[in-house]
């Protein structure tokens, strides 16, 4: 059994009005903490730093017990990622020495092991869930798959959607969700097949926004790859730097290094492999112009320093100086120009800027 794409739309929304709630939830924490923040601090001046430091030492124990409750209430005190978030808070509360660093034990570390007990409350919960599921009557009567999205209304009903769940499985369901006196609403995209149930998307609000900060960071990843590729951003790496000589003692056109020379190179680099070139500390992207102005060479519109004309690529560095064994050849013999190859482990070429 499938939704139809109404259905969908609707599951989309509560997602996003979850979201919306578990913000919500997070600024008016936030405010509490920063009223408790300036009332202990405005004593702290007043009766001076040790006594203020103590008020907030109280602060961080008093949060700490109450995380220890609030972990007790939902039945997770006893999963290890709990223990352990509950342990190092307490840990670091003993170990802290001076006012700024418990107010920021009390904001970083208090937020964490909340985090923490929610999300254990969660996996524990859909595991109570989905066991219940398994062992619902009118789905061991159900042959193949079955899809359903499960909603849980505190102070009001669980339902599934489409209908296909005894009315004492979802009266069991509500119990378990209840138990934890959570008020937020909950859905769940469920598949069955043969008696065995598994949860298909994250509905979870604090499981979407972790989903997302994954997705985001992923995108920060290769938005810079693709900046290093073009050339928007630095890039380093191992490589070669050439350095190009005029013919000693030459007096004709032919014997100094001119832009089809320089272009000759960059191209067989490329044609080599190599990631990114600059020349002259200019770097390369697809639109660079590399062209004679008169008795200079000019790169990316900007002059660069001639006798040498140094190209610097990112790359293989064996490969990249074998790929040049041809052009060099016939720089140095048919011209009498002067072609240095150096490799190197680490080279960093420059950003472009117009």
């Amino acid at each position: 059994m499938k939704l139809g794409s109404g259905h969908a739309f609707i599951d989309n929304k509560l997602v996003v009005l979850l979201v919306i709630v578990l913000i919500l939830n997070t600024v008016i924490a936030g405010l509490n903490f920063n009223i408790l923040f300036m009332h202990f601090t405005d004593k702290s001046d007043t009766d001076g730093c040790e006594e203020g430091f103590l008020s907030h030492k109280v602060i961080a124990q008093d949060m700490l017990e109450y995380s220890k409750r609030f972990a007790q209430d939902l039945n997770v005190q006893e999963r290890p990622s709990v223990k352990e978030a509950l342990a190092t808070f307490s840990y670091e509360i003993d170990l802290a020495e001076g006012d700024d660093e418990l107010m920021r034990l009390i904001f970083n570390y208090g937020r964490q092991v909340q985090e923490t007990i929610l999300k254990e409350w969660d996996a524990l919960l859909r595991e109570k869930i989905l066991t219940l599921i398994n062992q619902d009557k009118n789905l061991k009567q159900e042959s193949g798959k079955v899809q359903f999205t499960l909603k849980i209304i505190p102070g009001d009903k669980v339902f599934a959607d489409p209908p296909v769940l005894h009315e004492e499985t979802l009266e069991k369901i509500y119990e378990q969700y209840m138990e934890g006196g959570m008020v937020q609403e909950a859905a769940f995209r469920i598949e069955v097949e043969e008696s065995r149930s598994r949860m298909l998307v994250p509905y979870n609000p604090l499981d979407y926004i972790e989903t997302l900060t994954h997705e985001l960071d992923a995108l920060r990843v290769n938005m810079h790859e693709m900046r290093v590729a073009a050339g928007m951003a630095e890039m380093s790496g191992p490589g070669v730097v050439i350095k190009l000589y005029d013919a000693q003692n030459g007096y004709t056109a032919s014997d100094i290094i001119h832009d089809s020379d320089v272009r000759d190179v960059v191209n067989e680099l490329f044609a080599s492999g190599a990631k990114g070139v600059a020349v002259g500390g200019q770097r390369l992207i697809a639109t660079s112009p590399i062209r004679c102005v008169g008795p200079v060479i000019r790169v990316n519109q900007k002059e660069i320093s001639a006798n040498p004309v140094v190209i610097e690529a990112v790359g293989d560095p064996d490969v990249l100086a074998s790929g040049l064994d041809i052009i060099r050849f016939s720089l140095e013999f048919h011209r009498n120009f002067r072609f240095e190859i150096e490799k190197s482990d680490n080279i960093t070429l420059p950003q472009y800027r117009s």
